[in-house]
């Protein structure tokens, strides 16, 4: 049997609107529907393990890591990588400190190594191209970080998930991109890249944990 790196991605849950006096607006907390969403996809994950679990470095991604975490075999060490943060986030910021995000979890630290963006890590947020390029520089950090054999919890955004599976899918130029797809909230995809050369989507923005909810709701728009 191949050997597999398996990366699990997961959007975060439902937000709010409007302002926070802390952050930069960009950054939004969860919605009282993304509230009710954490305990059903921490409940798909539970008493699993991971070898890593990385979140993006914004409120939303992060408190969606936490419930995850916690309902882990092990609650592990939540790791923040700037380089998974959305696409249209106004350039320069790239989320809140250690020390801020530890309000939502306590086991936080940065991610060690620069992959993308330069030491002031500036990415181009209105360009798409940009984004493919960063989702291309993530996936190879990871393959070369982790290697076969392990399993990788990410928790990230819609938009820059899409530039993430089009990297899976071998997309390197965003203006010819045949290849779109959709991430409702909490929606997880599942990748595995084997030691035979082979890459499979086992799925992708499956919501299924999500039925115990409001029936009424569409959770795939």
């Amino acid at each position: 049997m191949a050997e597999k790196l398996e990366l699990f991605y997961v959007r975060h849950a439902d937000v709010v609107g409007g302002d926070c006096e802390e952050r930069n607006p960009s950054d939004r907390d969860l919605s009282e529907l993304g509230e009710r969403q954490l305990p059903c996809v921490a409940e798909r994950f539970a008493g699993r393990s991971f070898d890593a679990v990385i979140s993006s470095p914004m409120v939303r991604c992060v408190r969606t890591a936490a419930a995850i975490a916690n309902r882990l075999e092990t609650p592990p060490v939540i790791e923040l990588m700037p380089e998974l943060i959305e696409k249209g986030t106004p350039t320069g910021y790239i989320g809140q400190s250690v020390e801020y995000l530890t309000r939502y979890y306590p086991k936080l630290t940065r991610c060690p190594d620069l992959i993308y963006g330069g030491p002031e890590r500036i990415f181009l947020q209105d360009d798409k191209q940009d984004a493919l390029n960063r989702a291309v520089a993530v996936i190879a950090y990871l393959r070369k970080r982790f290697g076969y054999g392990k399993r990788v919890l990410l928790v990230s955004h819609a938009c820059f998930g899409i530039s993430f599976l089009q990297a899976v899918a071998g997309v390197t130029d965003e203006a010819h991109a045949q290849y779109r797809t959709t991430m409702a909230n909490t929606s997880v995809s599942k990748v595995k890249f084997t030691d035979d050369g082979v890459i499979r989507i086992s799925f992708q923005n499956d919501t299924s944990h999500l039925r115990t909810l409001d029936p009424d709701i569409d959770f795939n728009i």
